[in-house]
């Protein structure tokens, strides 16, 4: 799991107004919570392309600097656990983060990536995926970033499950290993498919009953 730095800066205030008037000031809400600590603090928005650049990731250790603090626990390592975007803009309205210990086992999800080119679809098959990311856990620093999984000689008719995926010993997946998380079928059957759910889509036609005067 790679490691970043970021700013931040405690804040004593909480309240929709408080949030509000930081994020026309350039700030970005947040919070740090734990098992023995919940601490509010405001983001400089600058920071955020730092956050950006990872994609704003589960799999990244975060640690946040609070420049104020007066303390020596003023570098907090967390992980991102919530972001909340504007249904609109989808800029960045809130933030939470997790702190962890680097002796102590996490639970984070991490992002699927399929690499190469699928046999099966270069005759002419379908790629379907089912997952794009996973659960695991482990050590903080023994989280991979992302979890590539090769595809290349998939042929149609054909799938790569959970249980397929290598990862190291100290890193346990946390899904059923008979889930399916990329799969390639045949164009037929993915027409097949689309026509169905075109029918199920189809309103049915509605036929009234004939009023008495209307009979005959």
């Amino acid at each position: 799991m790679e490691k970043v730095s970021i700013k931040a800066i405690k804040r004593d205030k909480t309240g929709k107004e408080i949030t509000k008037k930081l994020r026309r000031e350039g700030f970005i809400p947040a919070v740090i919570y734990g098992r023995d600590l919940n601490i509010p603090i405001k983001i400089p928005i600058t920071e955020l392309k730092i956050l950006k650049a990872h994609h704003l990731s589960e799999s990244s250790i975060i640690e946040i600097v609070i420049e104020d603090s007066k303390s020596k626990a003023d570098r907090i390592a967390t992980v991102i656990k919530d972001v909340q975007f504007h249904p609109l803009t989808e800029e960045v309205l809130h933030m939470d983060f997790l702190k962890v210990s680097m002796k102590e086992k996490i639970k984070v999800r991490v992002p699927l990536v399929l690499k190469g080119e699928p046999q099966g679809v270069k005759e002419g098959g379908v790629l379907e995926q089912m997952l794009w990311e996973l659960e695991v856990e482990a050590l903080p620093l023994e989280i991979p970033e992302k979890i590539e999984v090769d595809i290349s000689s998939l042929q149609i008719g054909h799938s790569i499950h959970v249980g397929d995926i290598q990862l190291p010993k100290r890193v346990k997946i946390l899904k059923d290993s008979g889930e399916t998380v990329v799969t390639i079928v045949s164009r037929r059957e993915e027409e097949k498919v689309e026509e169905k759910v075109e029918e199920v889509g189809e309103e049915p036609e509605v036929i009234k009953e004939k009023k008495p005067q209307e009979e005959g």
